[in-house]
């Protein structure tokens, strides 16, 4: 069987997507499928949930028979030879996971829109693209094969491939520039507020360093697609592309645009951990149910550590502002209770249920992979750095050991392997704990051993609530598990009113610990459902966060 797919957009400002997916050497009954989730996001989607008008026809336009069978799942009754399958898909929501059109440009996401065939591997994909005359651009990781201006035509080489190139339509601004004689290519949607940073330069050096750090490019081209819209972040990778959704308000802001160049790093990275160097559970894909893997701490925690580290190395950003960076992600964590009760390996296994699902109790059941996995890197090169070694030499294995074999993954026991022979048997069982249990991690005593200072502050007397400030309402998000507040009783969801009986307005709530004596009894009055509740209550100390973090000067990190 053979597929080449056309996708139309006729009218931008519906948000519809037209598409026909054309099947020839079509032999027997078969079902299709729309993907329910994007590798790299761990949430099923069910992305069939925007699909409408679907119809199956054979060459001569007459309708086939066909069933839907499961969520995004449908069998087709005596096929002909050549056939079609046509739908339209409702594109209106701009993230780096799901694909939006309107009148000023189409982002597309594969598994949000092309269906595939079940227990069929395609070969010589060819796409075809269809949009206003008015639009002048298309940056995408698919090969254009184009013959002339007038036809979009691309090809992937598979059906995973043309899932894993997304494609920017529009008028964006574009830029571009060469690494290793290799192109990188820029797209920019969205506006900015004014700043003096360099994108492209900036962009360009991180590239340099990750591919220097890495010894060599994977890929023939790279595409850069970045939206710049207010309240959005993240970033997803791809084969030899990565979508990138950043606040372009901020980046005048230096301590925003630190987090601007950290995201650039990470997506970057990816292209060789995750998307060559992955768990054995993440490939090929069922792109219909749940991939499984206790591995997320290796393709996210090692990113994450990965990212801040070479965006230092870059020059990008100094020593100071890096361990800046990590004493923040540490503070994080320590007022996250879930660690004690959260493995890195579960915390993966269920991220499809927990990290991107998360509600009012997440923070005191469960640990991010990203975090504590980056964390937990950061620990194994501290320790790798004193046998004269570092985390370059683990990542090195791992790039050897995936070039030995590019079709397979590699699994838990492989990767302590190669650790092991990088290191010993103290360093591997040391991360084997680190990884499959909930034991405190000794980060003050570990840094101290590489002359990394790092001290703790005094716990200051608190509540333990995390509040949601809308509409002049103080309501309580989250309550952190232990805490005073949650000792006394208080509820996510309640409204708090009154603190002495006396109105409480978001100013003086923000600094409540300066209006608290810590010693003296006070009480708290909330709304819940309707009736108020009055509950007495006495500040207690917080979670002891840390102060500073100093590298001293002979400090190799």
């Amino acid at each position: 069987m053979k597929a080449n797919y056309l996708l139309t957009i006729d009218e931008p400002h519906t948000h519809q997507v037209h598409i026909r997916l054309n099947l020839t050497e079509v032999e027997n009954e078969f079902d299709f499928f729309l993907p329910s989730w994007s590798p790299g996001s761990y949430l099923m989607r069910e992305y069939s949930k925007h699909m409408s008008c679907l119809k199956v026809l054979d060459d001569k336009g007459n309708y086939l028979e066909y069933e839907k069978t499961a969520k995004g799942i449908w069998r087709v009754f005596n096929p002909t030879a050549e056939l079609s399958i046509e739908y339209k898909m409702y594109c209106h929501e701009l993230t780096v996971r799901t694909s939006h059109v309107d009148a000023s440009h189409a982002f597309l996401h594969g598994p949000s829109l092309f269906a595939g065939v079940k227990d069929v591997d395609f070969s010589n994909i060819k796409l075809e693209l269809r949009f206003p005359a008015l639009w002048s651009k298309v940056l995408t990781g698919l090969n254009d094969i184009s013959k002339n201006r007038e036809t979009f035509l691309y090809k992937a080489k598979d059906y995973d491939e043309l899932l894993d190139c997304p494609i920017e339509i529009g008028c964006h601004e574009s830029d571009g520039f060469k690494v290793q004689g290799k192109d990188h290519h820029l797209a920019f949607y969205g506006k900015t507020w004014p700043h003096k940073n360099n994108l492209k330069s900036d962009i360009k050096k991180i590239v340099e360093t990750v591919a220097d750090f890495m010894g060599e490019i994977p890929y023939e081209h790279y595409s850069f697609i970045t939206h710049f819209k207010p309240d959005i972040y993240g970033g997803l990778e791809h084969l030899n592309s990565t979508v990138l959704a950043f606040d372009g308000r901020k980046l005048h802001h230096r301590k925003d645009y630190m987090k601007w160049l950290c995201l650039v790093t990470h997506e970057y990275f990816h292209t060789w951990n995750v998307k060559r160097i992955r768990p054995v559970e993440l490939g090929p894909f069922d792109y219909t149910n749940e991939n499984y893997t206790s591995m997320l701490w290796l393709v996210e925690g090692l990113t994450s550590f990965i990212d801040n580290y070479l965006t230092w190395k870059s020059g990008l950003i100094s020593e100071q502002e890096y361990w800046g960076i990590i004493k923040e992600d540490l503070n994080i964590y320590y007022k996250i209770q879930g660690r004690k009760f959260d493995s890195l390996e579960s915390s993966s296994f269920d991220a499809w249920i927990k990290l991107y699902r998360p509600h009012e109790n997440s923070r005191n059941s469960t640990i991010s992979y990203y975090l504590k996995g980056g964390l937990v890197f950061l620990i194994l090169h501290a320790r790798l750095l004193k046998i004269n070694k570092s985390i370059k030499d683990l990542i090195d294995s791992l790039w050897k050991h995936y070039k030995s074999r590019p079709e397979q993954g590699i699994n838990k026991k492989e990767f302590l392997q190669l650790l092991l022979d990088i290191s010993n048997k103290e360093i591997v069982l040391e991360f084997e704990k680190m990884i499959e249990t909930t034991e405190e991690l000794d980060f003050q005593g570990i840094l101290k051993e590489c002359d990394i200072d790092l001290v703790f502050s005094k716990p200051i007397p608190e509540l333990g609530v995390n509040p949601r400030y809308e509409n002049n309402k103080i309501t309580i998000a989250s309550i952190r598990l232990d805490s005073v507040a949650h000792k006394i009783g208080l509820n996510a969801a309640d409204e708090i009113v009154q603190i002495n009986d006396l109105k409480v307005t978001e100013a003086v709530f923000k600094n409540i610990k300066s209006y608290l004596d810590p010693e003296a009894e006070h009480t708290i009055s909330v709304l819940r459902a309707g009736e108020i509740v009055k509950l007495s209550f006495r500040l207690a100390p917080g979670v002891s966060l840390v102060k500073s973090i100093q590298a001293l000067k002979s400090s190799s990190w």
